[in-house]
């Protein structure tokens, strides 16, 4: 596992947004961004580099909740309302899961049709989360999305959230150059504990093995020993 612990999350942050900048000069173009709470700060400052502005990247919504793009849980929202606080610079591009198709299966081989479109072939840099549960994008434990292995995207119901959900699938994860965990607080030491000690969580089996996988966390989240 290789950890990164920063002090805070403004460490964490910053740190995370130096890397992305400096992989974005250096030829990086595909960058895929998940939501929830920890990233956003991130996203604001990543939104406020010139440097990225001046490049032609494109940014990939990693999953999104089956709810309208202005619903206050929609990641695409989230990622607009931060990355894209000062408007979209014209040299980049949105990927997201178009929800108001209102069927899921339809958006996801939409989404799949735009990713081909925009000629992506593989990510060159895909942000993640960790559940408390172990799972990252929206590939939960037990839900049958973790054995897609010949989609770019899926469609999955997850029972215990009674929510449908879509995502990249764990192939299209594994396969990106660089994958970058973030995680933050006491609660997610104990199942980045068991990560490390070989459990097979959808975020183990999303990372392991498979290149270049960085885990930035803070203090409080960071493995003991």
């Amino acid at each position: 596992m290789n950890l990164r612990v920063f002090d805070d999350l403004a460490a964490l942050h910053a740190a995370a947004a130096r890397t992305i900048v400096q992989r974005a000069q250096a030829g990086a173009r595909t960058f895929a961004l998940s939501g929830g709470s920890t990233p956003k700060p991130l996203y604001a400052l990543l939104g406020k580099s010139e440097e990225l502005r001046a490049l032609p990247i494109i940014w990939v919504v990693v999953d999104e909740r089956y709810v309208p793009i202005d619903h206050p849980e929609s990641n695409a929202g989230m990622i607009q309302k931060t990355l894209f606080a000062g408007g979209m610079a014209p040299a980049h591009r949105f990927l997201r899961f178009h929800t108001e198709v209102n069927d899921p299966a339809a958006t996801a081989r939409a989404f799949e049709n735009d990713w081909g479109q925009l000629g992506i072939t593989t990510l060159d840099l895909v942000l993640l989360g960790i559940g408390d549960d172990g799972h990252t994008a929206s590939l939960f434990p037990g839900t049958p999305v973790l054995q897609v292995e010949d989609r770019i995207a899926s469609e999955v119901f997850v029972q215990r959230l009674n929510m449908w959900r879509v995502t990249i699938t764990k192939p299209v994860i594994r396969a990106a150059k660089t994958r970058m965990v973030l995680a933050a607080g006491a609660s997610k030491r104990p199942i980045l504990e068991q990560v490390r000690a070989g459990a097979d969580y959808p975020i183990a089996q999303a990372t392991r093995e498979a290149g270049e996988t960085w885990w930035f966390v803070d203090r409080a989240a960071a493995p003991e020993g």
